[in-house]
C-alpha cells in the first residue's frame, strides 16, 4: 500500500513539473494544417510542437489559427520555452 502511495505522490510530482509553461503552448501546432483554409496570404510564422518541445517554422496562410502562432521563433521560446 505504501508503494501505491509513493507511485500517486511521484506521478503528481513529475506531472506539475512537465506542466506547460501557458496554455496555448499545448494546443495543437498550426503547421499541420488540420481542416484550416488558406486564405489570401502566405507568412512564415512560428509554432509551437509540444510532441517535440520545439518551436517550429510554417507558412501561415492567414486565417484559421487556433492561437499557437507567434512572429518569430524568439516569442514563441519565450511563451512556451523560458
Amino acid at each position: 500500500m505504501r508503494v501505491l502511495g509513493f507511485l500517486v505522490a511521484f506521478s503528481a510530482l513529475l506531472a506539475t513539473a512537465l506542466a506547460l509553461k501557458n496554455d496555448i503552448c499545448g494546443l495543437p501546432h498550426s503547421a499541420d494544417d488540420n481542416g484550416r483554409r488558406h486564405c489570401l496570404i502566405n507568412v512564415p510564422g512560428w509554432t509551437y510542437d509540444s510532441s517535440n518541445n520545439k518551436c517550429i517554422e510554417f507558412v501561415y496562410g492567414g486565417c484559421g489559427t487556433n492561437g499557437n502562432l507567434f512572429a518569430t521563433r524568439q516569442k514563441c521560446e519565450k511563451k512556451c520555452l523560458e
